[in-house]
């Protein structure tokens, strides 16, 4: 990997195309880690990309480096990081960390309080 600049953003319809390899990539990563997270299907990655729930991870050229959305439960009042994954191309570069700042930070203000 060359010294690319990584995008970090609010997951667009258009970020729809990187569901399969998120979802792929998801359980690849928990296999090696002998984890046994529960399976995402690439629907479940396009909904919350629909709700303005993810944050993804793009080079400049348009490879996919990470992704991560968010849930929420008791009608907002909590809300919690889920699905975080990085390409191992850029694992140990930083962008998880800068994928769940970003991630709370927009999504959170949207989220009606009750």
């Amino acid at each position: 990997m060359d010294n690319q600049e990584i995008i970090v953003r609010v997951a667009t319809l258009d970020d729809k195309k990187y569901a399969t390899i998120i979802t792929e990539e998801m359980e690849s990563s928990a296999r090696a880690r002998g984890t046994g997270i529960a399976k995402r299907s690439p629907e479940y990655i396009e909904l919350k990309i629909d709700e303005g729930k993810a944050v993804i991870a793009v080079t400049k050229s348009g490879e996919w480096v990470g992704f991560c959305y968010i849930e929420t439960w008791s009608h907002g009042e909590y809300v919690a990081n889920s699905g975080l994954i990085v390409s191992p191309a850029f694992r140990k570069s930083g962008v998880a960390k800068s994928i769940k700042q970003k991630n709370l930070q927009p999504v959170t203000q949207e989220i009606p309080r009750s």
